[in-house]
């Protein structure tokens, strides 16, 4: 943008002096005033273009985008950078990530969301690890479960899921998801509602908005995301909230538990034949 700002600004200056030239002597009185009309010309057409970058940098559209482009690093600098987020200080419905299944029951009902009775099991880390384990013959003894997920309802519609990872200390929350149907809140309502708790997102694309995490390579609805974020989305049947860990947090996992099953079942084995 500042490129074509300043080839517009240059161009015109030029082409200024161009037609001004004259075609026949000019006494050396009247060269001064037109070096100085030139000069003034291109005075306000320079401040012309920097109220219009400022203009832009003022415009939420423009102040928000980020997808890790060229141009994007370049408004960055010009800006001063994306609107980060600090999404690991989010909630949603009260629910922060890396809660326990407990903590994310009592944080819903404080919300005046109501949780299921139960929520669904899934093998807690030891059974995974005894599972894998026993699968390259070792013991597998451990069949302790811990929540998969757990639903909730409000009182106007709306709609919660917050979902758990197996993590070595116990379940965790990774990830929650939360739906208003659009005929309880309009749009524009719920947008208000979304920026007035977490503020302007990072990157807004159509009808989504996404809050990411620094230094996050690229924020956009076509990529993963690495570290945590949310995602903010209007549509025609539910306005939704989406706030996730990342791949970052699910890859440590991974290895994390194969350490642990190597560690129980090493491939070490030396041929007995």
């Amino acid at each position: 943008m500042m490129t074509r700002i300043t080839a517009m600004i240059e161009g015109t200056a030029c082409c200024g002096i161009v037609r001004s030239a004259p075609t026949s002597p000019v006494s050396p009185s009247s060269e001064p005033v037109r070096e100085t009309s030139t000069m003034s010309f291109i005075s306000r057409a320079s401040l012309l273009g920097a109220a219009g970058l400022a203009a832009a940098a003022a415009s939420p559209s423009f102040a928000q985008v980020y997808d890790g482009s060229t141009a994007a690093r370049l408004m960055d600098k010009v800006l001063g950078g994306p609107r980060w987020g600090s999404v690991a200080d989010f909630d949603v419905a009260g629910v922060r990530l890396g809660m326990t299944p407990e903590e994310a029951r009592a944080a819903l009902r404080k919300g005046g969301l109501v949780p299921a009775a139960e929520d669904p099991q899934q093998d807690a880390f030891g059974a995974v690890v005894s599972r894998r384990a026993a699968e390259r013959g070792g013991a597998g003894a451990d069949r302790g479960t811990v929540p998969m997920f757990t639903m909730a309802r409000g009182v106007q519609g709306e709609t919660v899921e917050v979902w758990y990872a197996a993590a070595r200390d116990g379940a965790r929350v990774t990830q929650v998801k939360y739906l208003m149907p659009t005929n309880r809140m309009e749009a524009a309502a719920f947008s208000r509602s979304v920026e007035a708790k977490y503020g302007r997102p990072t990157f807004r694309q159509g009808a989504q908005g996404f809050y990411c995490t620094k230094p996050e390579r690229v924020c956009a609805g076509y990529a993963s995301k690495v570290l945590p974020y949310l995602v903010a989305d209007t549509g025609s049947v539910h306005h939704g909230l989406d706030l996730q860990m990342g791949e970052e947090y699910r890859a440590e996992l991974k290895a994390e538990t194969a350490a642990a099953v190597e560690a129980a079942a090493p491939k070490n084995a030396k041929a007995s034949f």
